[in-house]
């Protein structure tokens, strides 16, 4: 592979990184449900993110990540801010949800999520903020990613939109938490 790095998202980045994303679902089974009940860009946070950036390998897009404010919008949404909120030791407010992290195929593998997780802890860390983020353990690399840089799982929860797409025979959400003491990725 080339050289990588990491830069703030455009706007004009948007549909390219919604092929990005599809293009790697079936291996990934990110995003879980396939299609999606909403616009890709939507789920990609093209609007509303925090802060947003992709990772690029040769000027490639390969990857991205994003950071969103508290949950909500979900009925387990409070919930899953108060186990955040409680395990940090700070308000609903302080938290900041990692989100949308993914690489795309032709880039697995050479680090580039540990290069994304950082880019978006460090902003999180600076914002003076606490991180959060949500992750089906079907997704292995994400879930072997967070567990081997700190991040410990706080509840799990059937959100709605996951009952109704799997029934009773789905995974549950690991909501998790990365402690100060624990941030290996920075």
């Amino acid at each position: 592979m080339g050289e990588m790095s990491v830069r703030r998202r455009r706007y004009e980045d948007i549909p390219l990184l919604v092929d990005l994303l599809m293009e790697q679902q079936p291996d990934t089974r990110y995003p879980f449900r396939n299609p999606l009940p909403m616009p890709v860009e939507e789920f990609l946070h093209a609007d509303d993110a925090v802060g947003a950036w992709t990772a690029e390998v040769d000027g490639r897009l390969a990857g991205h990540v994003c950071r969103v404010g508290p949950l909500a919008g979900l009925a387990a949404a409070a919930e899953m801010n108060l186990a955040c909120a409680t395990a940090h030791g700070c308000e609903v407010e302080q938290l900041a949800w990692v989100s949308k992290l993914f690489v795309g195929r032709a880039a697995r593998g050479i680090g580039l999520g540990h290069l994304l997780l950082a880019t978006v802890l460090d902003d999180i860390r600076q914002a003076g903020l606490y991180p959060c983020l949500e992750v089906l353990p079907v997704h292995e690399a994400a879930l072997s990613l967070y567990v081997s840089t700190g991040w410990r799982e706080v509840m799990r929860v059937r959100p709605e939109w996951l009952e109704r797409a799997t029934g009773d025979a789905g995974p549950d959400v690991l909501v998790m938490v990365l402690p100060e003491a624990g941030d290996h990725a920075t």
